[in-house]
């Protein structure tokens, strides 16, 4: 078996929310002095962060530029907030511009923080003109963005006594929510979760001791969903070709616990398999072959069970979804997906960027029944190849990444933004060019 070694960035949700406890420890530029790579090689969002924590560490910033940086932002309004230090002006691109804030914001005001909107109500640019008084318990809707409330539960160990947050329309990403508690936790701070009457109520004890150096550890982990666009991309590739992506471990433990590691069961109706490596993981197609560490031969088990139409949930893992849909259409069949409707609230809105750019290939995605069952059709049996195509990416780097493996179907694929990979995969061009297509 031909095996090519796939490097992958670091998970910026690992390091991003890693960045914001070490900060709220005043240990972030001893730590940074040992991890250099975190600077060298981080995607644009954790450089991003890095720059602004530093900014208001040194109190040499009042202005802080997120450009399209999402979660970055939100959880730096927060920590702001917690850690004043003068007035702090928060603003974004126009793609950051057009996602709301104002769970946050309103969140952050019941706490006494004074917060102007300094164009529209309820998003970027942001104004904080006074910090947080004291903490007190709120409700917030996750909603459109689990983000929110793991600003608040990052930002919670600083203020003493009983911290709890009530999490409202509390469906989607709760790995997001698991990875971010898993975390106090290793920093010694006690944190629950319950559900209660359909809500979420996060409690957190104690607070960081300063003079603690406990510190978040294993964080510096590649990332599961930046793996996601090598599925569909092997798909293209011939049988007995295995992709070996690189820093990615099967062993999910705390805290570099990543939701979108259900990879290695989703993967599996596509018909590819995923092994564990020396250095990472390895993705195959079912019936491929090859050596394993102890020399036996083994071949890849067969593919779950499908129906006519399988139905796959997916809202804990919305960063998957654009290549999942690419990998479906590249099959050519029918599927119900559940639980998208949050992709709306992304880097832009996903599900139309998604519809707009399959519709060439002769796949819809389309709603069905009332709006909040969140059920959608892919129907894909109708899939064409065209002889060229042009991807509207809509300058959001997971659907330039997922719509690069349909290049070994359309040699005439062009995009209109290929340099948006950067927010989160600076290296991506350069990994994909070694799945060689001719």
């Amino acid at each position: 078996m031909f095996v090519t070694s796939i490097d992958l960035p670091l998970s910026k949700s690992l390091i991003n929310r890693a960045l914001i406890l070490i900060a709220g420890q005043g240990q972030l530029t001893d730590w940074l002095l040992t991890h250099e790579e975190v600077i060298t090689h981080g995607c644009r969002d954790t450089r991003l962060l890095i720059q602004a924590l530093q900014g208001r560490e040194n109190q040499t910033l009042t202005h802080f530029e997120f450009q399209d940086a999402g979660t970055p932002c939100r959880l730096f309004t927060a920590f702001a907030a917690a850690n004043f230090q003068g007035p702090c002006e928060i603003r974004g691109n126009d793609s950051l511009n057009h996602r709301s804030i104002e769970p946050l914001v309103s969140a952050l005001r019941m706490m006494g923080a004074e917060i102007q909107y300094l164009e529209k109500e309820g998003f970027t640019p942001i104004l904080i003109k006074k910090g947080i008084e004291q903490w007190k318990d709120v409700r917030i809707s996750v909603a459109m963005s689990s983000q929110f409330a793991s600003a608040l539960i990052l930002i919670a160990p600083i203020f003493s006594g009983i911290k709890t947050l009530i999490l409202t329309d509390s469906s989607h990403s709760h790995g997001y929510l698991e990875m971010t508690m898993e975390m106090l936790k290793q920093m010694g701070v006690e944190v629950s979760s319950k559900f209660i009457d359909d809500e979420i109520h996060v409690e957190v004890r104690g607070e960081f001791n300063r003079s603690s150096k406990t510190l978040p550890h294993n964080i510096l982990a590649s990332d599961w969903s930046s793996a996601a666009f090598f599925y569909p991309l092997l798909l293209g590739l011939p049988m007995n070709t295995a992709l070996e992506l690189r820093g990615l471990s099967m062993d999910n433990t705390a805290p570099s616990k990543q939701s979108d590691a259900a990879l290695c069961d989703l993967g599996r109706w596509f018909d590819i398999e995923t092994r564990a490596s020396e250095f990472g993981v390895i993705i195959a197609k079912q019936g491929s072959h090859f050596e394993s560490e102890d020399s036996k031969k083994f071949a890849f088990s067969q593919a779950p069970s499908k129906g006519s139409t399988p139905v796959i949930h997916l809202k804990n893992h919305p960063d998957l979804v654009p290549a999942l849909i690419v990998g479906w259409c590249i099959r050519g069949e029918k599927m119900i997906i559940e639980g998208i409707h949050n992709l709306r609230y992304k880097e832009c809105d996903r599900i139309a960027a998604m519809q707009e750019n399959i519709k060439p290939l002769g796949c819809t995605l389309t709603q069905v029944g009332i709006a909040s069952e969140d059920k959608w059709i892919l129907d894909c049996s109708q899939r064409i190849f065209p002889s060229q195509m042009h991807i509207e990416t809509r300058s959001d780097h997971r659907i330039a990444m997922a719509f690069s493996a349909l290049k070994h179907w359309i040699p005439n694929l062009t995009f209109s933004d290929t340099h948006c990979v950067e927010k989160s995969f600076p290296q991506f061009w350069e990994q994909w060019k070694k799945c060689t297509f001719e």
